[in-house]
């Protein structure tokens, strides 16, 4: 079976898992804005907060990008199944963003999953992985609020029944050392060019 197919009783489905990305954004710009923006009261706290939202924000929306790109998850469900918090804080040495993702196990039905006429269950989680056919697997729905998914029993007998899912959002992020890179990038990048728009905006009056 492939390793991006797990097996969780509905008790356990509900434990989160988390990953983090800081990063240091700012450089010499944060210097920059305060000097540039000393003569205006609060100024350059503003500019340089609001920069920092839009940069974080920018890397939260690429983690879900580049996630799918990998990953038969859709938007929906990388949103419904994905928090995220941001923390931020300024010292001598620059500017931290640290984005806290955290995420729940999605089930398999979610993925690129099929059950055919016969109750057969065909499945695979990422873009490069071949079809897999899961023996002993059926489409169920349970529960009270009607929860469909696909499950495996776990003995001989009706119950219990274990679930197939897929992995978290922070485990496919954590499985792949370029999406953390590219998201750091992202929201360097993103607070460079916000700046910017910020100093623009402050200086000719649009932002009080």
């Amino acid at each position: 079976m492939s390793d991006d197919i797990y097996s969780l009783q509905r008790s356990a489905i509900k434990s989160g898992i988390s990953t983090y990305l800081v990063d240091d954004v700012g450089g010499e710009n944060i210097d920059r804005v305060s000097k540039m923006l000393a003569g205006i009261p609060h100024a350059a706290d503003k500019a340089i907060g609001s920069a920092i939202k839009r940069a974080a924000q920018s890397g939260e929306a690429y983690a879900a990008r580049a996630v799918r790109d990998e990953y038969f998850v859709s938007a929906a469900d990388f949103k419904a199944y994905t928090k995220s918090k941001r923390h931020i804080s300024t010292n001598a040495d620059g500017t931290t963003i640290d984005i806290e993702f955290k995420g729940y196990h999605i089930p398999l039905l979610h993925f690129d999953t099929k059950v055919d006429s016969s109750g057969r269950v065909v499945t695979r989680v990422k873009r490069t992985s071949s079809k897999v056919v899961l023996d002993h697997v059926f489409s169920q729905t349970v529960g009270t609020h009607g929860h469909t998914g696909v499950f495996e029993r776990k003995t001989s007998k009706r119950l219990p029944i274990e679930e197939k899912l897929g992995p978290s959002t922070p485990q496919m992020m954590d499985a792949n050392d370029d999406v953390s890179q590219a998201i750091g990038d992202k929201v360097r990048e993103t607070f460079d060019k916000r700046i910017e728009h910020e100093i623009t905006a402050i200086l000719n009056g649009y932002r009080r």
